[in-house]
């Protein structure tokens, strides 16, 4: 039913870390998102959700880079964020109140408990399965779930928010300054929706990051010992044969509920945490600043409901272009 649904809207639109930092300017060749995943929104009422939406508003001139980082990137604030992206699994479950939680707190709008920047959503195994006991259950559970995301992506087009849609695997791509991003949402090469996006992905790449502009990846899946077992060995090969003709600057990924960089063929993946306390502390997320020819990742936790927060490890720092060892 949200195929269909799908296809035919398609036809119809033919704290902060004080690390001394001194560098609140914002260059043209900047550009700093946050990537969350996990977020699992559940039934009201809410606990602790909008955690992590007061300490993503609080990120601009405040959120700094230690200053062990690669020069161009130690000891700089964030000027201006310029987006949210989520790498998987809004949703615990699908139920109209959960959506509505979900939106008050991640469609872009002003005020204390609702993300202020634009923000790129991503699906998961729960999005897409959400009920996986009880098969028709599911998939009328994952209609419900892909109208929603269908409705965002229409919408996104149409504003020009993002450049380019895969309307089967619901892939999408765009541009903020120089660095070209891609949501894959589960993985490149998932069938579960029908086509698979590897003709969409290797002609959005071939058009929007053919000149060596950095590219930036997102899916749920990654490559930790348990995560790896979700994606096809066929579909990882396939995507980083596809990977290795471009200047990827970062690649981060959700599923695990726990901060890490792992690698793979010679790529980092940053993996990033879930949004709310457990076993490893509170809830956080990544931030993401590309500056040039430099890239900085930083894990930022949450410490309290007012938006305060602390930047730890796990930190990544690249110069780019990457040199591939794919011994790693």
């Amino acid at each position: 039913m949200a195929r269909k649904s799908f296809f035919y809207l398609w036809s119809v639109l033919g704290v902060c870390c004080l690390c001394g930092c001194s560098d609140k300017s914002q260059t043209a060749d900047e550009v700093t998102v946050v990537v969350a995943g996990d977020l699992h929104f559940d039934l009201p009422p809410e606990t602790d959700q909008y955690y992590h939406v007061r300490a993503i508003n609080n990120i601009e001139g405040k959120f700094c880079f230690p200053q062990d980082a690669p020069q161009g990137i130690a000891g700089t604030t964030v000027g201006k964020l310029d987006g949210v992206i989520v790498a998987g699994d809004m949703f615990d479950k699908p139920h109209p109140d959960i959506l509505d939680l979900y939106r008050q707190r991640y469609e872009r709008k002003e005020g204390d408990k609702s993300v202020n920047y634009p923000v790129y959503p991503g699906f998961g195994n729960h999005d897409i399965d959400p009920i996986s006991g009880d098969s028709m259950a599911n998939l009328t559970g994952r209609a419900f779930n892909l109208y929603y995301l269908d409705s965002l992506l229409l919408e996104k087009l149409q504003h020009k928010e993002i450049l380019n849609v895969h309307p089967s695997s619901r892939s999408y791509s765009w541009n903020i300054g120089h660095v070209h991003f891609v949501q894959a949402q589960r993985f490149s090469g998932d069938t579960v929706l029908g086509e698979a996006n590897w003709k969409w992905l290797e002609d959005d790449l071939e058009k929007y990051a053919s000149k060596g502009n950095p590219v930036v990846y997102i899916q749920h899946y990654g490559v930790d010992d348990w995560a790896i077992k979700w994606w096809p060995e066929s579909a990882r090969e396939r995507l980083f044969d596809i990977l290795d003709r471009y200047n990827v600057a970062a690649f981060l990924v959700g599923h695990t509920h726990e901060p890490s960089v792992q690698h793979y063929r010679g790529y980092p993946i940053y993996q990033v945490n879930n949004a709310w306390p457990d076993e490893d502390g509170n809830g956080s997320f990544a931030v993401l600043k590309i500056k040039g020819n430099k890239v900085g990742i930083a894990h930022c936790r949450w410490t309290d409901d007012k938006g305060n927060y602390e930047v730890a490890p796990p930190f990544q720092y690249e110069t780019l272009p990457r040199k591939i060892d794919k011994t790693k």
